[in-house]
C-alpha cells in the first residue's frame, strides 16, 4: 500500500490503543517488544498512535491498521469504547476474513493483550477473544499496564508478557497478511466505539474514512528530548530530573524505522521546543540510520547547532560530524553525579525562562 506520497509503507506490527490514556506506558511497551523482536530480526518496522499531554499527536504514516503484518491490541474498558480502537480492530479484522476465504484458515495476526482490567462485557460483534498463553487473561491475573507500571523490567510477568507478544508478531509475519487498499478500508465500520465513548483523539472526520495523517497543533516547551526506542528509560529520567527544576519538557521519539531522517527528527523536535536534547548512544547511531550529507545539513543550520545539546547516555563512537557540538558525557558518573552533570549542563545551554506570574 501506498502513503499519500506515494511511498510504500510496510509495518511489521502496529500497536492498537487509546491513544491519549497512558501514553508513555503504552510507548514503553511497544518499544520494549520492538527491542525484543531486534534481537533476532535485522529489520524491524513497529507503528503506534500517540497523543502526549505536551505536544502534538505522533501519528504514524499511511494506515497501519490496514497495512501492518500483525496487530497487538491494547485491551482494556476504554479500549473498547473507543472509536478509533474500534476501527483499528474492524480493519484488521477484515483482513483476516479476506484471507481465511482464500487459504481457509485465519492467520494468528491478531494479538490482544490484557493491558488494564476488564470489567465491562466485551462487545458482542468482537465475539470470544483467545488471549495469548503465557499472560494472564482479565480477572486472572495482572493487567500488562500494572506490571510494567509497579515493576517494570525487573518484573518477571512483564518480561514474559514482551517475549510473548514478540513471538506472536515473528510467527504472524509467516502468514504474510494481504494490506487492504485505502478504498478497502473506508468502507470498513468501526466495530465498536462512539463519539462519546473512550477518548477521541485524532481528527474528526466521517464515519466511512480513509487513512488518518493530520496532527494536533504542538504546545511549545523549554526542552525537547530526542531519543531513539531504545532509550526511553533514559528519556524518562533526564525529563523528571529537568521538570523538577522547573523546565517544561516534552519527548520525541527518533522514528528512524519508519524512515525519518536526522533533520526531519531535529524539525520536529524544533517545533515542539525552543532547545532540543539528543540523547547519544549506540542505538543512536546504528550504521544503517546514519546518512552523513543530511545531518551535515542539519548541524549546519543555525537554528539546529545553536540549539541542540548532545547527552551521551551509552558507551559509542560520536561521528565526526558532531566534534563540533560539546556533549554532556553521563557513562562515567555515579547516579547522583549524572544528575549534577545534567542539571548544570542544561542551565548553562538554557538558562530557566521566566514565567508569567499567572503560569502554571
Amino acid at each position: 500500500m501506498l502513503d499519500p506520497g506515494g511511498r510504500l509503507v510496510d509495518y511489521d506490527f502496529f500497536t492498537s490503543h487509546v491513544a491519549d490514556r497512558d501514553p508513555k506506558w503504552a510507548a514503553r511497551f511497544h518499544d520494549d517488544v520492538e527491542a525484543e523482536l531486534r534481537r533476532a530480526m535485522e529489520r524491524v518496522r513497529g507503528a503506534i498512535r500517540l497523543q502526549p499531554s505536551i505536544g502534538p499527536a505522533q501519528i504514524p504514516t499511511g494506515d497501519p491498521p490496514a497495512q501492518a503484518r500483525a496487530m497487538v491490541a491494547l485491551c482494556s474498558d476504554d479500549y473498547f469504547e473507543d472509536l478509533d480502537c474500534g476501527r483499528d480492530w474492524a480493519v484488521f479484522t477484515d483482513r483476516v476474513r479476506r484471507h481465511e476465504s482464500l487459504f481457509g484458515t485465519a492467520p494468528p495476526v491478531l494479538i490482544p493483550v490484557h493491558w488494564k482490567a476488564i470489567e465491562e462485557p466485551i462487545p458482542h460483534a468482537v465475539g470470544a477473544i483467545e488471549w495469548p498463553a503465557g499472560i494472564a487473561p482479565p480477572g486472572e491475573g495482572a493487567s500488562v499496564f500494572d506490571m510494567l507500571r509497579l515493576g517494570g523490567i525487573r518484573d518477571i510477568g512483564y518480561i514474559r508478557a514482551v517475549r510473548v507478544v514478540a513471538d506472536r508478531i515473528r510467527v504472524a509475519l509467516d502468514h504474510h497478511l494481504a494490506p487492504s487498499s485505502a478504498a478497502e478500508a473506508a468502507e470498513v465500520e468501526p466495530m465498536f466505539g462512539s463519539e462519546h465513548g473512550g477518548s477521541r483523539t485524532l481528527p474528526e472526520l466521517p464515519v466511512r474514512r480513509g487513512p488518518i495523517l493530520e496532527s494536533i497543533p504542538p504546545a511549545r516547551t523549554d526542552l525537547v528530548i530526542s531519543y531513539v526506542g531504545n532509550d526511553l528509560a533514559w528519556a524518562d529520567w533526564v525529563s523528571e530530573v529537568l521538570t523538577f527544576e522547573d523546565y517544561r519538557v516534552s519527548l520525541s521519539r527518533w522514528d528512524w524505522s519508519a524512515g525519518e531522517s536526522f533533520g526531519k527528527a531535529m524539525a520536529r523536535a524544533r517545533g515542539l521546543g525552543e532547545h532540543v536534547l539528543a540523547l547519544f548512544s549506540e542505538h543512536y547511531f546504528e550504521t544503517r540510520r546514519l546518512a552523513m550529507d543530511e545531518w551535515e545539513e542539519a548541524l549546519g543550520d543555525p537554528d539546529t547547532g545553536g540549539r541542540l545539546l548532545p547527552i551521551v547516555v551509552g558507551r559509542t563512537q560520536v561521528p565526526s560530524m558532531f566534534r563540533g557540538v560539546e556533549p554532556v558525557d553521563l557513562t562515567e558518573a555515579d547516579a547522583v553525579g549524572q544528575r549534577d552533570l545534567l542539571v548544570e549542563a542544561v542551565h548553562r545551554f538554557a538558562p530557566l525562562p521566566a514565567r508569567n506570574p499567572g503560569f502554571f
